[in-house]
């Protein structure tokens, strides 16, 4: 089992392991951290590992004269929008490990031929360390359903 305390303690010392370039200058400034965790419970079920797939920091969204339609500026910095960004790559890529005959974390094989499913076992948990502001949090959701 886990803990709200363990889980935060996890991504705490995920993002202190990170190097300090980019990172607000302690008693100065502030920033949010948003991840994804993946857990996996053991065969026994008295277990579980977690691991931090998508860390996101940040607080800002730039304005409407700067958006670009090229796809080219990253319009929305939120912490929670990097995070899941971070999160939908790691999926892309552990969907493609699992394709390609590798080993996935992810998925295995469906009941169907060329479906895929999520392992037993696993689950991802979302974290963010302060709760997210409304336009964010809204386009994390819209995003994601």
């Amino acid at each position: 089992m886990w803990s709200p305390d363990e889980i935060a303690s996890l991504c705490y010392n995920h993002f202190n392991k990170l190097p300090k370039r980019g990172k607000p200058e302690a008693g100065r400034e502030w920033t949010l951290l948003a991840a994804v965790i993946l857990l996996t419970d053991s065969s026994d079920h008295k277990t579980v590992q977690k691991q931090v797939v998508s860390l996101g920091t940040g607080t800002k969204c730039i304005g409407q004269s700067a958006m670009s339609m090229k796809g080219d500026i990253l319009n929305d910095s939120h912490a929670e929008v990097i995070a899941r960004r971070g999160c939908v790559r790691y999926l892309t890529e552990q969907l493609h490990r699992a394709v390609s005959g590798q080993s996935s974390d992810v998925f295995c094989p469906g009941a169907e031929r060329g479906k895929w499913t999520v392992k037993p076992g696993v689950s991802f948990l979302f974290f963010t360390s302060q709760t997210p502001c409304e336009s964010s949090f809204m386009s994390y959701m819209l995003i994601s359903v």
